[in-house]
């Protein structure tokens, strides 16, 4: 049965859209978006992952359903926040932490924040801040969507985000997909808010504090967050296996969800055991 949307009111009145699905007797496992994107971006994973996992999926401030308030930008701290709010809300506890892009950047600030509250994390395409550079590329998407809309904006970002057999193959599919999530039935101060609500992210002087094992996954044909940026990321966390996947863009999740599937369940069942065996 398919799950239906539902809402969560947080104590500052937003509303997050989420959905609960899988195996409701499995450990909790959070699927965390990516920028300019929603629930949607995981139909792939799903699945894969439901027969084991209990899942949680939601949008944050600004993406799909959830509210996008006028005051911005919506800074990545902040979406972090809200999401931990909404994990009491619904008593999740513990769950593992899947994440893409500025999904994975959230995640990193909730498991520095709360290194004692998840056993673990698969990031995908997880730099450390938000450099110079990114900055520069943020701000031209933040512009071509002001000026020319979402398939403007979309045909600037897309050479950065997706591998190039993988972009040829699918990018009318793609154009049409960024064109509903960003569209004329969204709010553009939404999608401008998440996109300025990057700039300056920096967690860098925090990785430290993450206790739990991390893997961290860069496509080695990433061009908007290259495997030697994301290696940093993995040098600042103590319990970090970092792999370069061959033939895969920014979105692995999106570009090969069966392999990423496999990653994310191989990953789950070594940390588990090694849980089990020190008895945890």
């Amino acid at each position: 049965m398919r799950a239906q949307p539902t809402f969560a009111t947080l104590s500052s009145g937003v509303k997050l859209h989420y959905r609960v699905q899988g195996n409701p007797d499995g450990p909790w496992l959070v699927l965390l978006n990516g920028l300019l994107s929603d629930t949607t971006m995981w139909a792939g994973v799903l699945p894969g992952l439901a027969d084991r996992f209990r899942i949680l999926t939601f949008d944050s401030r600004g993406q799909g359903r959830s509210d996008a308030p006028e005051a911005g930008p919506y800074p990545t701290a902040l979406l972090a926040a809200e999401a931990w709010e909404l994990f009491q809300l619904l008593g999740v506890r513990r769950p593992w932490l899947v994440g893409l892009s500025n999904g994975s950047a959230m995640s990193l600030e909730l498991l520095a924040t709360h290194p004692d509250a998840f056993p673990g994390a698969v990031l995908t395409s997880a730099m450390p801040r938000f450099d110079f550079a990114m900055g520069l590329k943020a701000e031209h998407w933040a512009r071509c969507l002001e000026v020319g809309g979402p398939l403007m904006q979309f045909d600037a970002v897309a050479p950065f985000l997706w591998g190039d057999a993988f972009l040829e193959a699918r990018h009318g599919v793609l154009r049409a997909y960024h064109q509903v999530v960003t569209g004329a039935d969204r709010p553009q101060h939404g999608n401008l808010h998440q996109i300025r609500g990057t700039l300056g992210w920096d967690i860098r002087d925090r990785l430290a504090r993450i206790q739990a094992p991390v893997l961290l996954l860069s496509g080695a044909e990433d061009l908007l967050t290259p495997p030697w940026k994301c290696l940093e990321t993995a040098r600042g966390i103590a319990r970090s296996r970092f792999e370069v996947v061959p033939g895969i863009g920014h979105a692995y999740p999106v570009e090969s969800p069966k392999a990423f599937v496999a990653r994310v369940r191989a990953f789950v069942d070594d940390v588990q055991g090694d849980l089990d065996e020190r008895g945890f």
